[in-house]
């Protein structure tokens, strides 16, 4: 429960501040149809023009047919979307940036089930205040989970390991911002907590996830979990970093972000690390190709492999996702 409430809060933050802009912008309007042509007439308080707001849509698809194809393969239709979306507040020292990002996709055989290839939905709220020309206390908020539910496939064998909220991330940290420009940030927490959370009683989502098991025997690798425990909390220190830019007037742009962590209590010296990656070419006024990278690697969250027709729980892996798009492309 405690995880659908958080997550409603982030959903509450950034659907309040899109709203708040939209507000702004009719009320603009009102006034400038209210004030005729008068060159002053559409003109308000600085403070109520204080939002940007925005984002990307992308939308691809792709299908394969063959018939007689003497070099052999299967027919598949592929279909995947992506959005970036963003309310920032600036005034005087204090920022407030608001993001969302969800990518969904799926690919169906010719006589297999429609399976995902890409499922992801990151939400954040980041509050600062100026200290110097550079640099912002912060304070952030950031919750990260997927739509559907994931498969491991091994053959002719499926293992359910993921869902909505099962797991679902939740980040709060407090520390200093380094903005030299907009193309770059730098993000120090000293104070971060993290809690992971999973709405499901299946022993093998809750180990995926990074929860502990508890141990039959602490020399044998089989475990059980009670289905009690279902969330894990950590202190420790993050350290984020940005990176965007564009070339060739904006029609090559890349988005960088790279995520430590690292648990006070626990193994300090093993990180967390998350790093993702997005690069897109404007082809056409709507057509683009993007390129997307992600790389995680949590120490808490196991892996399985089946072993003899079981599956036995090993140690965490580096995680790696790389997908590429042609499609339709929506920029606002």
């Amino acid at each position: 429960m405690k995880n659908i409430i958080f997550l409603s809060i982030f959903l509450s933050i950034f659907t309040t501040s899109v709203q708040a802009q939209n507000n702004r912008d009719a009320i603009k309007g009102a006034a400038a149809a209210a004030g005729g042509v008068g060159k002053d007439a559409a003109k308000l308080p600085d403070d109520s023009l204080i939002w940007k707001k925005g984002g990307d849509i992308s939308l691809n698809f792709s299908q394969t047919s063959l018939s007689n194809w003497a070099a052999g393969g299967e027919p598949t239709i592929a279909f995947g979307s992506s959005s970036n979306l963003y309310a920032n507040y600036k005034k005087e020292k204090i920022i407030w940036e608001n993001y969302a990002f969800m990518a969904y996709g799926v690919i169906k055989a010719k006589d297999r089930d429609a399976v995902k290839n890409s499922d992801q939905f990151n939400i954040g709220s980041r509050v600062g205040y100026n200290l110097s020309r550079n640099w912002y206390y912060s304070a952030a908020l950031l919750g990260k989970t997927q739509f559907a539910p994931g498969y491991r496939y091994s053959g002719n064998d499926t293992t359910y390991i993921s869902n909505f909220l099962a797991p679902a991330y939740l980040f709060l940290s407090l520390g200093l911002d380094y903005k030299p420009s907009s193309e770059f940030s730098l993000s120090f927490s000293p104070a971060m907590g993290k809690a992971t959370f999973v709405n499901s009683n299946d022993t093998i989502v809750i180990a995926t996830a990074g929860i502990a098991p508890k141990y039959k025997n602490k020399d044998k690798d089989d475990f059980y979990i009670n289905g009690i425990r279902k969330s894990r909390y950590e202190f420790g220190a993050g350290i984020v970093f940005n990176l965007n830019g564009n070339f060739f007037d904006k029609k090559v742009t890349y988005t960088s972000q790279l995520e430590l962590f690292s648990n006070y209590f626990d193994k300090p010296q093993n990180l967390d690390v998350v790093w993702d990656f997005q690069l897109r070419v404007a082809l056409a006024k709507h057509i683009s190709a993007g390129m997307r990278i992600n790389m995680i690697y949590y120490d808490s969250q196991k892996t399985f492999k089946k072993e003899n027709g079981v599956d036995v729980m090993k140690g965490p892996q580096i995680q790696i996702k790389q997908y590429f798009e042609l499609g339709l492309f929506y920029k606002f």
